[in-house]
């Protein structure tokens, strides 16, 4: 009782200024106690078990489980789910992030990106009974792994129910653990690592479009690359590498000469099936298996095919200053490369843009190499440019530029270039879009053209985001970035 009416006197006496205190000192520690747990709960300790276990195995690239038990992998079944990839990505500016929305995007693929959760709401997966998304795509695989239970499950039963399956990156960092093991999974992860001399698995199942042929010789980009290791069945390495240095990896009983840097997993251990990335996408063979992990996972639904049809076009073959021109000895290395061009790609052709007024206006050198190339003018594809390479759309009189078009196609029945091809190009595609009209109706004038090609259409930038068009019977192709290198093709 006494110990209650100090209590009832202590409050009779305080002020407000007291009461005020009192409640700003209570704030301020549920603060720090939510802080708390908010770091604790992201912590990326949380998400790799610190110790290391170290798997009993022979090989450590791929050898059969004797601890853990397989699971019948189910058959790919994706036809009931639509053809939409759902990306998780930290942020929606983190550069990994952006690289996979390109490819897809240069694929033609449809996706759904979505801020990785941590412990919120997963976006809805099935409507009624189809699924939503025929792959899932994590930016950084730990936000996976790191699934609160209820999310987790909900997502495996997802992916087990409709046959879909994961790719994901782990991206080592300086707060990354040298070794660990990947939670929840038969896997082990070695950060931190330099490589070099890149080869691929040659009965990897989920190959494609890469071509398991050659070692990628000499240091892959970084010091930052994770290698994996298990002693799982399930796991088949997809790309392996070695260490730039002879040491031996810490934590690793053994001394393999390859490591697997991308690595498969068959779904024999919990029914889904995953591809795992050690590294970021600046590793060229990285776009490449992604494609192909993309293909795979989805049954083919989303694939690119494998037919390709290229086209080098060297524009302003005769155009330039004198000491910028080529020489004979360069025409001679045209043709061999061309030659040897031709052994992996069937006749394939240059194709010379030609502007006639600037022929022979080199110097003596220069002037022996325009007799050269039209000396071998069979040996080449022809198109052309503009007599004195004039941007159209500066003109509005159309027979001024049909003037101009036949100025070109009087040199080129001179000196026995082809005018029968039904392709031209404008200088800096000037005309074709926005389309200035005199330009297309002079075009089918003078040369009877069916095939052009512009960057400009809609827009320049992003290039993914070009397309082509028709107009007045002219079909104007796109030049768009091919989704695996920097090339560009028409």
């Amino acid at each position: 009782m006494s110990f209650l009416s100090r209590l009832r006197r202590l409050f009779r006496q305080l002020t407000l200024q007291g009461v005020l205190l009192l409640l700003f000192a209570f704030c301020m520690v549920t603060v720090f106690i939510s802080a708390y747990y908010l770091y604790i709960g992201t912590k990326q300790e949380t998400e790799l078990s610190s110790e290391v276990q170290r798997p009993d195995c022979d090989d450590s690239r791929v050898t059969p489980s004797r601890l853990f038990p397989t699971k019948p992998m189910k058959a790919v079944d994706v036809s009931r789910t639509d053809p939409v990839v759902l990306v998780f990505v930290e942020s929606m500016y983190t550069q990994l992030g952006q690289e996979i929305v390109a490819i897809l995007e240069t694929s033609r693929f449809k996706y759904h990106t979505e801020i990785a959760p941590g412990k919120g709401d997963m976006p809805t997966l099935t409507d009624e009974d189809r699924g939503r998304f025929v792959l899932v795509i994590y930016e950084n695989i730990l936000k996976y792994v790191n699934l609160d239970a209820w999310n987790r499950e909900l997502l495996d039963k997802y992916c087990i129910e409709y046959s879909v399956g994961i790719i994901g990156f782990f991206k080592a960092n300086e707060n990354s653990l040298l070794s660990a093991q990947l939670k929840g999974f038969p896997l082990y992860l070695h950060s931190n690592l330099g490589l070099k001399d890149c080869s691929i698995n040659p009965k990897s199942p989920l190959l494609y479009i890469t071509k398991a042929k050659e070692v990628e010789k000499g240091f892959l980009p970084g010091d930052d690359w994770t290698v994996f290791q298990s002693n799982h069945s399930t796991y088949e390495p997809v790309l392996l590498a070695k260490t730039k240095s002879a040491e031996n990896i810490p934590h690793m009983e053994v001394d393999a000469a390859l490591h697997t840097t991308v690595v498969q997993d068959l779904g024999l251990h919990d029914g889904i099936q995953r591809v795992l990335f050690g590294n970021n996408m600046n590793f060229w063979l990285h776009k490449l298996v992604f494609v192909d992990a993309v293909s795979f996972l989805t049954g083919k639904r989303l694939s690119l095919p494998l037919d390709r049809y290229i086209l080098v076009d060297i524009d302003d073959i005769f155009v330039g200053k004198e000491g910028t021109r080529m020489k004979a000895e360069d025409v001679k290395a045209l043709l061999e490369t061309q030659k040897q061009l031709r052994v992996h790609i069937p006749n394939f052709t240059f194709n010379l843009g030609f502007s006639g007024k600037f022929y022979y206006t080199g110097t003596d050198e220069e002037d022996q190499g325009d007799s050269l190339l039209l000396a071998n003018v069979d040996e080449f594809w022809w198109f052309p440019h503009m007599w004195s390479h004039m941007q159209p759309h500066l003109f509005h009189n159309q027979s001024v530029l049909a003037e101009q078009m036949l100025l070109n196609k009087q040199f080129a029945l001179e000196h026995g270039i082809p005018t029968d091809m039904g392709y031209a190009v404008a200088p800096h595609h000037s005309g074709v879009y926005p389309v200035h009209i005199q330009l297309y109706e002079a075009w089918k004038q003078v040369w009877g053209m069916k095939v052009t090609s512009t960057e400009e259409y809609p827009h320049l930038k992003p290039a993914r985001f070009r397309r082509g068009f028709r107009h007045n019977g002219i079909m104007v192709r796109a030049l768009i970035p091919c989704p695996s290198s920097p090339l560009v093709t028409i």
